[in-house]
Formats: C-alpha cells, sequence, structure tokens
C-alpha cells in the first residue's frame, strides 16, 4: 500500500481516495484503477477481469487504451443500431455530454460505466473490452 499513497502528486493515490476505496463509497475511474493496477504489479486487464482467462495483447492495455476501445465498441453499437448519438447515450443510461465523452474516448470514465455498458450491450462487464470478439 506504501507504493500506492506514497507517490509524486498526481501520480499517485490520496489517502481520503483510498479509504473510500477500501470502504467502497468511491465510484473507481480508469485513472485510479490504473494507479492501484501499478501498485501491485498487474496490468488493467488482471485487475478487472480477474481469474478469466484474457489475450496476453489485453494485459499491455492502459487506461488510454481502454477508453479508445470503448468509444470503439459504443460507435460500432450505435452504427449498427441505426441510432442517434441521444438514442444511443438514452440507451445507455448516461447524459449525453458522458456520452459524447465515451464515444471520443476522452475523460475519466468510471469503471461503473463500464459495466454498465457492457451489461446494456449484454456482454460480461469484467472481460468485454479484453477480447476480439463478441464475449
Amino acid at each position: 500500500m506504501a507504493k500506492l499513497l506514497h507517490a509524486a502528486p498526481g501520480e499517485g493515490l490520496a489517502y481520503r481516495t483510498y479509504i473510500r476505496t477500501v470502504k467502497g463509497r468511491n465510484n473507481i475511474t480508469l485513472t485510479t484503477l490504473e494507479h492501484m493496477a501499478q501498485a501491485f504489479g498487474l496490468s488493467i486487464a488482471d485487475f478487472l477481469a480477474g481469474q478469466a482467462d484474457i489475450e496476453t495483447w489485453a494485459r499491455r492495455l492502459d487506461a488510454n487504451s481502454i477508453r479508445a476501445r470503448l468509444a470503439q465498441i459504443i460507435n460500432t453499437q450505435r452504427t449498427q443500431r441505426d441510432l442517434f448519438c441521444y438514442q444511443m447515450a438514452k440507451l445507455l443510461g448516461v447524459s449525453e455530454a458522458t456520452f459524447t465523452k465515451l464515444q471520443r474516448g476522452t475523460g475519466n470514465v468510471s469503471v461503473d460505466t463500464i459495466a454498465a455498458v457492457a451489461n446494456v450491450l449484454g456482454r460480461n462487464p469484467a472481460t468485454f473490452l479484453f477480447c476480439n470478439d463478441d464475449c
């Protein structure tokens, strides 16, 4: 835990964030998850997927790569479903502003939002970002 909390400013986790996360009172973002995974010597994919079998390439994904994959999945699904952005946002249960960030792969998306997107798309929330096909 010391490595997690005692990093240079802006590189680690604030003690408050750590405590809120441990107590289950924090909606963990990809940035926080990336810090935690690094502190434990894990990839983000391993941290999220747990014991699930994931491809080797997925273990190399950082937070920015995951945002880009999520954006790709969302944009593909929106196109396949022939939906406008506001309709896809409503389907996913997010505001249009949040959808715009998701669609562009920007912002600090939360793990809860990723799970909600996966559930709406009928995919496994822990692994759908780390596979090449529909899983």
